[in-house]
């Protein structure tokens, strides 16, 4: 089961704490990282190289800000479904073999995308010699897609077989019911793939319309990294991407955030699972935690409280493995752990527990209490919960990961763009102050005491169908297929025509 921790979001953390990163404010783009050189192009697309020369190689990541964070109803998949139309040829290669082609004469040995929740990523690595030609394929590909009808309708049937073949995998299920129920007001903004009828009646214009709002180049973050020098790699992006036209900031209006309290009274689910052991079973209770882009002290200091309840001898192992009914079997099965998306944070603490067949409903609810009533009012009431040695332990792993995550270009880069998807533009480069107890102490209070939480067990199908009038008892609700998905509710209230109009 371990471990729960954020290893990208605790470096970044330790990279500031310890103030190595200061903005770029020498004309020479550097950075306090030896290394690394920001630039900002006049149309707004912000570039970071990375120089590594240990290996010929050079790595080129564009990402935009997007996905299910800018999904309505009405578009949720859209970036999905680009992101497949972008490989079927462009301005410069007439088709998917073509371009198929042109990544391998390059040597690239897959080239790659991914739409998540707050971003959409496209990448590959190349011989560094062929630094221009990487640079140029995904200036085509990004900016002058082709976009042709028959290519539109054949990814819809691919897009549409991912969505449905998802279906069947317990864990995307899990985590679609636990986003829809902790994101009521706006689910779609945790979707990036999308639901099949969207998907089919999406048209050419559809997803021009989205390229025109958010493939700008203000709103992209272009990463180039490896064996390359940073003032041969600027002049290369101004004379490719300079042309890029800047548009007006998608993210300019005002906006509605999800719900701070998304359900008033605790509420428990159960969701009998495959994968999961028949001699096991898993308990997770999650809050409404803080969102970077609103509250990024409180992130800070959750990834230090992360760490501090990760101790295998700590108040929290200790106080959990001393109540026997829960049969814990060691610290290595339990976990605490702050999710940092954005808009979509939340806070988890977690357990495996053995012989789910005793009593398992109950025993989740003596979970949660022993969370919600003890450990936390506890730690918040009491100034030796957490030593110096505790903390100083802490501050010595941060020391350790930020080494860990400077040993190559790539790693550095995606530090940075994590901070830039999820926080802010600045974030990376600001110093944070110390956490000391009393910021954890405040942390609690406004994210965890006395606040409503979502208990979820997840448990092997057969050892669900003992106990399933138990949990039906004890309040639990099923998480399943039919009630996973946001878009399956309001199928149900529009027919099968459902366009989003609700």
């Amino acid at each position: 089961m371990k471990k729960f921790k954020n290893v990208v979001l605790f470096f970044v953390f330790a990279l500031c704490l310890n103030g190595m990163v200061a903005a770029g404010g020498k004309n020479d783009g550097s950075t306090e990282i030896e290394g690394l050189y920001r630039y900002v192009l006049e149309n707004g697309l912000e570039l970071y190289v990375a120089e590594n020369d240990s290996a010929p190689l050079v790595q080129i990541k564009l990402t935009v800000l997007g996905g299910g964070i800018a999904s309505t109803p009405e578009t949720a998949g859209l970036f999905h479904l680009y992101e497949h139309m972008m490989f079927e040829g462009n301005s410069q290669f007439a088709n998917n073999v073509e371009m198929e082609k042109a990544a391998q004469d390059m040597g690239v040995l897959a080239h790659n995308a991914q739409t998540g929740v707050n971003s959409v990523s496209y990448f590959f690595t190349v011989p560094a010699n062929l630094l221009k030609k990487g640079l140029e394929f995904w200036n085509y590909a990004i900016r002058e897609p082709l976009l042709a009808e028959d290519a539109l309708e054949a990814q819809k049937k691919v897009v549409i077989s991912e969505i449905e073949g998802n279906f069947a995998d317990p864990q995307r299920i899990f985590s679609y019911s636990l986003f829809k129920k902790m994101f009521p007001k706006f689910p779609w903004r945790t979707d990036p793939a999308g639901y099949p009828e969207l998907i089919q009646n999406a048209s050419v214009e559809d997803l021009r319309d989205m390229l025109k709002k958010y493939y700008v180049p203000n709103n992209a973050l272009l990463l180039v990294g490896g064996d390359v020098k940073h003032e041969e790699v600027y002049e290369l992006v101004k004379e490719i991407f300079g042309s890029w036209e800047r548009g007006e900031n998608p993210w300019e209006e005002e906006r509605e955030f999800q719900l701070d309290r998304p359900f008033e009274d605790t509420e428990y689910f159960v969701m009998p699972a495959s994968h999961v052991s028949k001699e096991q079973a898993s308990v997770r209770v999650v809050y409404r935690g803080p969102d970077p882009c609103r509250d990024s002290r409180s992130v800070e200091v959750a990834n230090v409280f992360d760490q501090l309840m990760d101790n295998p001898s700590g108040f929290y192992a200790e106080s959990l493995l001393n109540i026997e009914a829960l049969e814990i079997p060691s610290a290595n099965y339990l976990g605490a752990g702050s999710t940092a998306m954005r808009e979509n944070g939340m806070i988890s603490f977690m357990s495996v527990m053995h012989s789910p067949e005793k009593n398992l409903a109950q025993r989740a609810k003596i979970f949660y209490s022993a969370v919600a009533d003890q450990i936390v009012p506890e730690i918040i009431e009491r100034n030796d919960v957490f030593s110096k040695a505790d903390f100083k332990q802490v501050k010595q792993a941060m020391k350790d990961y930020y080494f860990i995550g400077m040993e190559t270009a790539e790693q550095v880069l995606s530090q940075l763009e994590y901070c830039w998807v999820n926080f802010s533009r600045e974030y990376f480069f600001t110093r944070t102050k110390k956490v000391k107890k009393t910021d954890i102490n405040r942390y609690l209070e406004k994210y965890v005491a006395e606040k409503p939480a979502l208990v979820c067990v997840l448990v092997n199908p057969e050892v669900y169908e003992m106990q399933k009038n138990d949990f039906a008892q004890e309040g639990f609700k099923e998480f399943t297929i039919e009630n996973a998905y946001w878009w399956k509710d309001f199928e149900k209230k529009s027919g099968n025509d459902f366009k989003g109009d609700f």
